[in-house]
């Protein structure tokens, strides 16, 4: 009998101690989850609304950098376009847009317009 109780005390102090084991890998998963969450990503938007009836490409101009391609406005709609990250990293940056109808190298540019993460910037193209 005396083996026995050994054997379960073992039995139990194992069971107990993977129980232990997972509760604290739960617990620092779910911790991680919550600290992830709390500092989301910001997403900065640039919202073209179209007037026109030409399709236009839209691209943005870092400060010092090339220009960047963010896609197609079809024309008489409202697209929705998010910045690359590396465009707004942190704190206010200045940027350019240019809207430039399919097909053309160039197109008009935008004034300067004062962003910061998590913005949305509304781009008029009118008719």
């Amino acid at each position: 009998m005396v083996v026995n109780d050994r054997r379960d005390r073992n039995t139990v102090q194992t069971i107990r101690a993977a129980c232990i084991a997972f509760a604290l890998g739960m617990a620092a998963a779910c911790g991680h989850q919550v600290s992830s969450q709390a500092t989301p990503e910001e997403r900065t938007v640039l919202r073209v609304d179209n007037q026109g009836f030409a399709d236009m490409n839209i691209f943005v101009l870092p400060e010092s950098s090339p220009r960047i391609r963010l896609g197609t406005a079809i024309g008489k709609s409202n697209q929705l376009f998010v910045l690359p990250p590396n465009v707004i990293r942190t704190g206010i940056r200045s940027l350019r847009f240019i809207a430039a109808p399919i097909a053309t190298p160039r197109g008009e540019v935008s004034d300067e317009i004062l962003v910061t993460p998590g913005d949305t910037v509304v781009l008029v193209i009118p008719p």
